[in-house]
């Protein structure tokens, strides 16, 4: 899921634009391409008149996997 900076509301594009020290959006080229990008392991996409199957739970964080996936890099 990318989330563009077109989809932030307007105080929450000052708020980035300043933590960026930067006056423009174009600046990062947050114009045409995401500010972020979200991605979901094993993600279920639901219609709104679908109910969540009981049966998914999420997956309890575990800190020392995050330690492994950074040293990697």
């Amino acid at each position: 899921m990318e989330i563009m900076f077109d989809d932030l509301t307007y105080e929450a594009q000052e708020r980035l634009l300043s933590l960026a020290g930067i006056s423009s959006p174009e600046e990062m080229n947050w114009d045409s391409v995401p500010i972020a990008v979200v991605e979901f392991e094993d993600a279920v996409f639901e219609d709104d008149d679908e109910e969540v199957p009981d049966d998914i739970e999420d997956e309890e964080y575990d800190e020392e996997d995050d330690e492994e996936e950074d040293e990697e890099y």
